[in-house]
């Protein structure tokens, strides 16, 4: 082959190569193609969010208010909006816009900005080796209609699926499910002590005490929180739960045997809200008891000395950590791990849940080196005495329950009303589907362990229970998405030294080991040569 046909042949290549390459960009401007092989999916839509894209029936616009040359670490903001923002335009079959914004130098845009909800605010940025502040915009306004929700600060990008997919459906919706929470028996106050969870499921519901003690429930309530109750129920406000439960709607049943006081005395107390009643005549069990776990959250502990005060991180097993969980349940599915603070155990009676056809699941449990106590109750680190690993085992610590349930309470020997003119509804014979969940405990739903800013395991799950008992749940597998790398599971300590002392003295000496044998084979190859030249 002469020299003009290899440049012709070469040439020829070329052009096929382009050829290619053009084609490849055609069809990916036509066609959208990713591919994510994280666990969760964390860099593609969900299948929801695509579902309510298909279902927009009039132009949605998202206005993005964002300073141009952020400092780190928000400058990437901007950018991973974009690219999300990209996704919901591509399957929203045009009816999904958006535009990016920047106010700081336009009065006009800063007045609409402000008009919609997004407020200038002040950055803390590095530059010429020092801090300085600076001014700038983070936020965006969705737009449907006459109706508008806003983002005010994207200060974080975890989650931002999940708050734009919320957002959307709220917007979709001609109205919200309404939830209620239980006041009036002991349980901490929603405008205090359960601000934060009010908070947090009010932007998917919305959200209305029901005070036992002043009537009934009302019927546009369609899931029910019982938010922890300290003092006892009287017999008609148990059957209106009971009736609740029966007429087709769902409960959470947040029962707390034990009142800790972590704060003066460091000791538990037993309570009795009368709702173990409930919950075995629905086929479950709750003891009075306080679960100590080996596998624990850890706290801080201040310890006091002459002229000094220092901060221990210790473990603290009336907090489990949670990381078997039933893996199916839609709940807990993705979740890695949470903390259930200070809860009883819980079981399931077989008998029962048989008889009437009921779909019991022990959703989450203790790890196997776990312990309870009874009668006594010491919440004091320095005091909780673990027992040998022979008496430690794993318990249930939360259980759901769906299904007709069976009433705890007869059709003739229905209770008497507790206040003047009140009245009792009907007993149902012949209950409706419906859904219970039960967990020996309410501490988790308290400001002091519930931060709306804070998405971490136990956020994700109280709010993925509201959803599943509200039957209202299609944001469940999008709260839970993000590139956070999995939880590692425990290990022995024998297995931990190994792995310690193996990265501290075994790759160094498999790098030495293995650069002796490559000097060898050089130095073998070198002789070789030389024996030949010398021959």
């Amino acid at each position: 082959m002469n020299t003009n046909e290899n440049t012709r042949q070469q040439l020829n290549y070329f052009l096929i190569l382009i050829g290619i390459l053009v084609l490849v960009n055609i069809i990916s401007v036509r066609t959208f193609l990713r591919l994510d092989l994280t666990k969760t999916g964390a860099y593609s839509l969900s299948a929801v969010s695509k579902k309510y894209m298909r279902e927009l029936k009039d132009p949605l616009t998202v206005k993005a208010f964002f300073t141009r040359q952020l400092p780190p670490p928000y400058n990437a903001n901007a950018r991973y909006l974009r690219d999300l923002l990209d996704d919901y335009r591509t399957y929203s079959r045009g009816k999904f816009n958006y535009q990016f914004v920047d106010p700081a130098d336009d009065p006009i845009l800063g007045r609409e900005a402000r008009s919609l909800g997004v407020y200038e605010i002040q950055l803390t940025a590095v530059e010429r080796d020092k801090f300085e502040q600076k001014n700038g915009y983070m936020g965006l306004a969705m737009i449907y209609g006459n109706k508008k929700e806003v983002i005010p600060l994207i200060q974080d990008t975890s989650g931002l699926e999940y708050q734009l997919t919320s957002m959307i459906k709220k917007l979709l919706q001609s109205e919200m499910k309404v939830v209620g929470i239980t006041q009036g028996h002991g349980e901490a106050a929603m405008a205090e002590g359960l601000s934060n969870f009010v908070d947090m499921i009010s932007k998917n519901y919305e959200v209305v005490p029901v005070d036992l003690a002043q009537g009934g429930i009302p019927e546009r309530v369609s899931a029910l929180m019982v938010a922890g109750p300290t003092r006892p129920l009287p017999e008609d406000k148990l059957y209106l739960l009971d009736h609740f439960l029966r007429s087709g709607r769902n409960l959470a049943m947040f029962v707390p045997m034990i009142k800790a006081d972590a704060r003066t005395t460091m000791q538990g107390q037993l309570v009795d809200s009368k709702l173990s009643r409930l919950i075995t005549a629905w086929g479950a069990r709750i003891q009075p008891d306080l679960v100590y776990d080996a596998q624990c959250q850890k706290i801080s502990v201040a310890q006091r000395g002459p002229g000094f005060i220092m901060q221990n991180i210790v473990p603290y097993p009336p907090f489990p950590l949670v990381t078997h969980v039933d893996e199916k349940h839609l709940i807990v599915k993705n979740l890695e791990s949470f903390t259930l603070p200070f809860v009883s155990s819980l079981g399931v009676n077989e008998e029962i849940v048989k008889a009437n056809k009921l779909n019991a699941s022990v959703l989450a449990k203790s790890s196997p080196y776990a312990w309870s106590q009874q009668r006594f109750f010491m919440l004091s680190p320095q005091f909780i005495q673990p027992p040998t690993k022979e008496e430690m085992k794993q318990f249930d610590l939360i259980v759901t329950l769906a299904g007709a349930f069976p009433s705890a309470f007869a059709a003739d020997k229905l209770p008497a009303p507790s206040q003047a003119g009140e009245s009792l509804p009907a007993f149902i014979a012949e209950a409706k589907p419906a859904r219970v969940l039960v967990i020996g405990g309410a501490d988790m739903l308290s400001n002091d362990f519930l931060d709306p800013r804070r998405q971490d395991g136990l956020a994700q799950f109280v709010l993925n229970m509201v959803d599943w008992v509200a039957q209202d749940a299609a944001l469940i597998d999008i709260r839970s998405k993000g590139p956070a790398p999995a939880a590692l599971g425990k290990v022995s300590e024998a297995h931990r030294q190994a792995v310690k002392y193996f990265n501290l003295i075994g790759l160094p000496l498999l790098v030495v080991l293995f650069g002796l044998f490559m000097w060898r084979r050089l130095e073998a190859r070198r002789l070789v040569i030389a024996a030949q030249f010398h021959k």
